[in-house]
C-alpha cells in the first residue's frame, strides 16, 4: 500500500478514455468514476483494495481534496469481490469473496481527507496457480467494473507456515523456483526481513510475523552473508521484535525461523510506476489504468519471494526466551520451555 498514488483528483486523459466505455456527465454531481487501486500478494496475509472519487469538475480541485464527500463514496453503496479463475479452462473455481471494510487502516498525510477513510480487505488465501478478477459492484447504479490478472509467485503466506524447510545454512537452502522476467538479484529490489512465530492462548493458536524493510542499498554485493548478517546493528533483530510485537501475559510463542526476502512487482505495476515517475524521460507520461467498464486505477501484483528460508538454531531460540529485549514475550527455548 506505500507506493499507491492516489493524489490526483482530475485524471483527465484515463477519463476521457474511460468515458468512451461509460455515458455520463463528468463535470455532474453524481459522475465520478471510481478509481481503484489492488495490489495482490500471496505472501502476505492479507490483501486490500482502495476505492475514491475521481471526475472532471469546474471548481478548485484543490478546495475539493478537503471534503470527504468529494473523496469518498458512501461504504455501503459498494461490493467489492475476489473471484478465482482456472488458468486451463476459464471456468470459475470457487464462490467468490466477498471483502469487508476497515476504519483501522490510517491514511497517509496530505491534501486528501482523514474522515471518512476506508479500505476493503480479506484474509482469504492468494493461490498462484489461479487467475483473479476483481469486481466492484454500485448495485443502485447497476455499475460494475472488474479487472483480472494472473498473480506472481508459486506459494502463499500459508506454505511458510506448514510446508517451508528452513536450513541453518545458506548455502543448503534451495529457493523456489519462479518464472521471472527479470534477474532475482537481490541488491536490485526491496529487502525484507520476515520473523514468523506461533502465538498460543487460552482460546486459539495463530500463525503470525512481522517485516522489517532494508534499504535498497543495505547491501553492497549480490551475495549476502545472509548466515552471520546482524540485521544492521548488534541485537538489531531482538530489538525489533521487543517493538513489533506486545507484551500479553497470557500469551505463549513459538519462533519459527526467519526468511529473508526480496519484493518483485508484475508488468502492470512496473508500468503503473514507470508513466508515474516524475523523474522519468516521457516528454508526454500517459496515465495507465487496467480497471475497465468505467473505472480508472491499478489491479497488480507483487511477490515477496524468498532468498534464504533460516532456522534458528538452539543457542538463537534460547536467546530469544531469556535476552533483555524479549524475555517478556514468553517465547519458547530450544527444549519447548516457557521462561
Amino acid at each position: 500500500m506505500a507506493i499507491i498514488r492516489l493524489s490526483t483528483v482530475v485524471m483527465l486523459m484515463t477519463i476521457l478514455v474511460s468515458s468512451c466505455e461509460t455515458e455520463f456527465d463528468p463535470t455532474a454531481p453524481k459522475g465520478s468514476t471510481p478509481y481503484v487501486m489492488c495490489v495482490l500478494n500471496a505472501k502476505d496475509s492479507t490483501q486490500y483494495v482502495r476505492i475514491q472519487r475521481s471526475y472532471i469538475t469546474h471548481q478548485d480541485a484543490y478546495d475539493m481534496t478537503s471534503t470527504a464527500d468529494s473523496q469518498y463514496y458512501l461504504p455501503e453503496n459498494i461490493e467489492v469481490y475476489l473471484t478465482q479463475f482456472d488458468t486451463l479452462d476459464g471456468s470459475i473455481m470457487d464462490d467468490p469473496v466477498r471483502l469487508s471494510i476497515t476504519y483501522d487502516i490510517p491514511k497517509d498525510t496530505g491534501l486528501f481527507p482523514v474522515q471518512g477513510h476506508y479500505v476493503f480487505y480479506t484474509n482469504e488465501p492468494i493461490h498462484a496457480e489461479f487467475d483473479y478478477e476483481l469486481s466492484v459492484i454500485f448495485p443502485k447504479e447497476d455499475k460494475k467494473i472488474t479487472s483480472r490478472i494472473t498473480p506472481l509467485g508459486t506459494q502463499n503466506y500459508k506454505y511458510a507456515f506448514n510446508q517451508e524447510i528452513r536450513k541453518t545454512k545458506y548455502s543448503w537452502y534451495n529457493p523456489e523456483r519462479i518464472d521471472y522476467f527479470q534477474p532475482l538479484i537481490p541488491n536490485m529490489y526491496q529487502q525484507i526481513t520476515r520473523f514468523l512465530f506461533t502465538e498460543m492462548s487460552a482460546h486459539d493458536t495463530v500463525s503470525k510475523y512481522i517485516e522489517y524493510f532494508h534499504d535498497f542499498d543495505a547491501y553492497s554485493s549480490d551475495e549476502a552473508d545472509y548466515e552471520t548478517l546482524n540485521f544492521l546493528g548488534e541485537d538489531f533483530l531482538f530489538r525489533f521484535i521487543q517493538k513489533e510485537i506486545a507484551v500479553d501475559p497470557d500469551k505463549r510463542r513459538i519462533a519459527l525461523g526467519v526468511d529473508f526476502m526480496i519484493q518483485i512487482a508484475d508488468s502492470n505495476m512496473i508500468i503503473y510506476q514507470n508513466v508515474g515517475d516524475p523523474s522519468g524521460t516521457y516528454l508526454h507520461s500517459p496515465d495507465f489504468s487496467n480497471i475497465r467498464n468505467g473505472g480508472v486505477g491499478l489491479f497488480a501484483s507483487r511477490y515477496k519471494y524468498t532468498i534464504f528460508g533460516k532456522a534458528l538454531k538452539p543457542e538463537e531460540l534460547d536467546s530469544l526466551a531469556v535476552s533483555k529485549y524479549t524475555s517478556a514475550l514468553n517465547f519458547a527455548d530450544s527444549k519447548g520451555e516457557f521462561h
